[in-house]
């Protein structure tokens, strides 16, 4: 009978969790907290919306992945930044509360990102009534940044790029050396072993990177995390699943969702040519918007030395190169208090014409 009941109790769980996710109301005059679903291109994309004034301006985060939406860590590390910005908190498609079971696998395709970001954009200078936004993009949401402001500069005050992707051959090359460097430094037998037969990235495509294939990527990603090129003084993720496990703004069935939506964007976007056959060095090699590049010291997934070299290349009418010496690929919640304040002087620079006023141009 106990038996019996702790069965009936499970769905019963599930329900209320996935019943009673909500976000905390923001109670100034011109304040807003919202959860909204949005038919983005034929698709429903979920983003939750927050700020004290909404006449401040209106902040994007395109979160990385694909498939993995970092909503619940931005309101963690991040929400102090909703007093100085209208914050859009998106989950991409197929992405966290965006999941669709039955989506089509072929609807997972860069091209199709790029609409969608298109489109909420237009979306919210309609709603909020601005000419521009800022956007921020991390890791493959950089990636879609870096195309999004060479598609429609008119858009975009600026752009922030966290742990920026640049280039697919030479980030994975550069990545993969420095793993199996420090497999060599630290008498790891067993991670030597594995990245040797994984070899060398071959070309930009996935499907070719490795002689193991997508999933011999996977494992090299997996020994930088654990031999500290992924994360500053850390080895796993705990602490960031603990806090997505406790965020109000997911359920219990959000959870689930989560991890499906991950796994089924990942496993798709390989196969689309698109995906990992970029060079920023080649294919943007310069923007109408002013751009500032965040990344941390420790980075050896999109290597910061690359990063450095791309924002010395890239013509733009502003650029900066900023560095977190205690961040690996994450700055933004490695470090979110400086995170946090540079976003602030960031904006205050653009804004108030700060660089034309001093003559910069680049």
């Amino acid at each position: 009978m106990k038996y019996f009941v702790r069965v009936l109790s499970i769905p019963v769980i599930v329900l209320f969790f996935d019943c009673c996710t909500s976000t905390s109301k923001i109670r100034t005059e011109n304040g807003i907290s919202e959860m909204i679903y949005l038919d983005i291109n034929n698709t429903k994309q979920h983003l939750l919306i927050r700020g004290k004034n909404v006449s401040n301006p209106v902040l994007l985060f395109l979160h990385g992945g694909p498939g993995a939406s970092a909503t619940a860590l931005l309101r963690k590390y991040n929400s102090v930044l909703e007093n100085d910005f209208t914050m859009v908190y998106w989950d991409q498609r197929n992405a966290g509360k965006s999941y669709d079971k039955e989506l089509p696998n072929e609807e997972i395709q860069v091209q199709k990102y790029l609409e969608d970001v298109d489109s909420l954009v237009s979306y919210l200078k309609e709603r909020f009534g601005v000419d521009k936004i800022v956007l921020v993009g991390h890791s493959w949401g950089a990636r879609l940044g870096m195309y999004s402001i060479q598609r429609h500069p008119e858009n975009y005050m600026a752009y922030i790029g966290i742990g920026q992707e640049v280039a697919a051959y030479e980030g994975e090359l550069l990545s993969y050396r420095y793993t199996l460097q420090k497999a060599w430094e630290t008498n790891n037998d067993k991670a030597v072993a594995e990245l040797e037969a994984i070899g060398e990235p071959k070309s930009g495509d996935y499907r070719k990177m490795y002689n193991n294939g997508f999933w011999g990527l996977v494992k090299q990603k997996d020994w930088l995390l654990k031999l500290g090129g992924e994360r500053y003084n850390r080895t796993n993720y705990r602490d960031w699943i603990f806090s997505i496990w406790f965020s109000s703004e997911y359920s219990l069935f959000d959870l689930v969702k989560y991890s499906k939506a991950s796994g089924f964007s990942a496993g798709n976007i390989i196969h689309d040519p698109d995906f990992n056959n970029f060079n920023f060095f080649d294919q943007i090699p310069k923007v109408e918007v002013p751009v500032f590049f965040i990344s941390g010291k420790h980075d050896y997934n999109t290597p910061w030395t690359l990063v450095q070299k791309y924002c010395d290349s890239l013509q733009a009418p502003y650029k900066e190169f900023i560095v977190f010496n205690e961040s690996g690929h994450s700055p933004i919640f490695e470090e979110p208090e400086n995170f946090n304040m540079e976003i602030r002087r960031i904006f205050d620079t653009v804004e108030n014409g700060l660089f034309l006023k001093h003559g910069e141009t680049h």
